[in-house]
């Protein structure tokens, strides 16, 4: 089932499209990524957003395909638009996807809702709803109210990640909280169904962690931003999850980041430099004194 706001993948891709033409070149795929300074490349990159917006495809094409092989993400995301909605190009679906993956495994958040929402729907891809998942965390992590509402779906119907309505319920706030109205109705519907009954006296289910989907690479920032997600089963009581991140290039490991959140994918702040961490999260029950720590996750920042 495609989960989309408006009915339909190229309703949500276009709409997406109209928030990449009127994003400044300058801003960076992710905020570690991309130098804030106005580069060659990125005047070229704005050069390409302008063809499109005037409605010459093949010149958005030509001006995008070089820096798109190049490894420019803005580009690339471009490119999956141009042959996902087939202008200037035929259109090609799978095409579409393998550019919307390139931009999407840069950190182009944009490039991550289109990507899960092909895996949702298997448009261009075979149909994996764990991966859609996936990527639709990451591109919540940044605030991403399509991706959000998504997400609460998945949770909702239980495809892809645990069924679980209280993260459903959750995800739904938030993408109301970023202007989605479908959301409130999701909520309403939601009223009383925060426990799963099947989970009543049970012990606490671990999270697992899931994210991050690429390797957080450093910019020209002072710090690196690491999506972070799990798949979170539904719980006898109501919960709230810990995040704990541990630094391990030292001598002795040490905290780097920790917090408490309710949803299940969060942007992870880290200290500007390669390094290797390790994480894990909680699963901290908010009524009675239980929690359940899942297995650590490992990933290195380059």
């Amino acid at each position: 089932m495609l989960r989309l706001i408006g009915g339909c993948a190229y309703g949500a891709r276009r709409a997406a499209l109209l928030a990449f033409l009127t994003v400044p070149a300058s801003l960076p795929a992710r905020g570690h990524e991309v130098a804030q300074a106005v580069s060659e490349q990125s005047l070229i990159s704005e050069a390409g957003q302008s063809a499109y917006a005037a409605g010459h495809f093949i010149d958005a094409l030509r001006i995008w395909r070089p820096l798109a092989e190049g490894g420019d993400p803005r580009a690339a995301y471009g490119l999956g638009l141009l042959y996902d909605l087939g202008q200037g190009v035929g259109q090609d679906a799978a095409a579409a996807f393998v550019w919307y993956r390139r931009a999407a495994e840069a950190g182009f958040v944009l490039a991550e809702f289109n990507v899960a929402v092909m895996c949702d729907s298997g448009l261009g891809t075979p149909r994996d709803p764990a991966e859609a998942a996936l990527w639709y965390a990451s591109a919540a992590a940044h605030g991403n109210g399509r991706a959000e509402y998504n997400l609460a779906q998945l949770y909702q119907a239980g495809e892809g990640v645990p069924l679980n309505p209280s993260m459903a319920n959750n995800w739904y706030s938030s993408a109301a909280a970023h202007g989605l109205s479908a959301a409130a109705g999701k909520l309403a519907s939601l009223r009383g169904h925060s426990v799963m009954p099947a989970a009543a006296g049970k012990t606490l289910t671990p999270a697992i962690p899931t994210g991050p989907p690429v390797t957080p690479i450093i910019g020209a920032g002072e710090s690196v931003m690491a999506e972070l997600s799990f798949a979170a089963p539904a719980q006898p009581v109501p919960v709230n999850f810990f995040v704990q991140v541990v630094a391990l290039d030292l001598a002795v490991p040490h905290i780097a980041f920790a917090t408490y959140l309710n949803r299940s994918a969060i942007l992870v702040e880290l200290p500007r430099g390669p390094g290797r961490y390790a994480w894990r999260v909680y699963t901290v029950a908010t009524s009675v004194p239980d929690y359940a720590a899942s297995d650590w996750r490992y990933f290195s920042v380059r």
